[in-house]
């Protein structure tokens, strides 16, 4: 029996990589075909062939690595400061109403102003260094994690919060262990709303005021007409946001064990 089941475990884990590849494969030889036959012009893309051998050449020489430890430290320092503020002023405002009074409005009414919009005042105030770029991302970050840690905290099922009172459990004591617990698996969820969210930023800091990271590496390519390079930086970045997102997966699978839900058995 366990070898039997197994075996079908083993091939249910073949079939889903298969059938994840298969749009990827088919793109990627159309593509090719397209560029060798002359469809695409070579000058404004390169063929997938030719991005491996770049690729493998900047891997070698140090260039890649450069770049993505820089667009790194940038995006774990905005993405860091952005949700740790969003959590707590979330959760200041989801608990407390006065700081609900105080800030929320305020709050509230900066948060449709689009991210990108923050840079001509970042560069003012910060020049076009390191401070402004880390800024814009905790920026993105700290807006989707206010509103989604306030809601989740005032969507607290009420008959917790009820059975907790009954106790006699103080306010500081349900906010702890009542409210802000309820509210991680939607906290972890728009984590990974706002780091898919702070890749974008970061990009555009990086094209807009910038001498090093993946996005200056994309734009230098694209004004130099090296497609090769323009699409290694472009693969990276995909990889690189992919596996920060799958990190942040793995700990909201961690961190809510306890919560059986339709996904689990989509993938059981």
């Amino acid at each position: 029996m366990r070898s039997r089941a197994a075996s079908l475990v083993w091939g249910r884990s073949w079939s889903s990589v298969l059938t994840a590849i298969v749009v990827p494969a088919i793109v990627l030889l159309s593509w090719e075909a397209s560029v060798r036959m002359g469809l695409l012009p070579r000058t404004l893309i390169a063929a997938p062939s030719e991005v491996v051998t770049r690729f493998v050449a900047m891997v070698s020489d140090g260039t890649l690595g450069h770049h993505c430890l820089v667009s790194l430290r940038r995006l774990i320092l905005g993405f860091g400061i952005g949700i740790s503020l969003g959590v707590a002023f979330g959760a200041l405002v989801g608990t407390d109403r006065l700081f609900s009074r105080l800030l929320e409005p305020t709050i509230l009414t900066l948060i449709p102003v689009p991210p990108i919009a923050w840079i001509p005042l970042l560069i003012i105030f910060f020049g076009i260094g390191e401070t402004s770029k880390v800024l814009l991302i905790a920026v993105g970050s700290f807006c989707t994690l206010f509103i989604h840690t306030a809601y989740a905290v005032r969507s607290t099922d009420s008959h917790l919060v009820e059975l907790a009172h009954v106790l006699g459990k103080p306010s500081r004591e349900i906010a702890v262990r009542v409210l802000l617990p309820s509210s991680v698996p939607a906290i972890l969820a728009a984590s990974r709303v706002a780091l898919a969210l702070s890749w974008t930023l970061l990009i555009c800091a990086e094209v807009i005021a910038s001498s090093s990271g993946l996005g200056w590496l994309i734009w230098d390519a694209r004004n130099f007409s090296r497609p090769d390079d323009m699409l290694v930086g472009m693969v990276t970045v995909a990889g690189l946001g992919k596996a920060t997102d799958a990190g942040l997966e793995l700990l909201e699978r961690r961190l809510t064990v306890w919560r059986r839900s339709y996904r689990d058995l989509v993938h059981v």
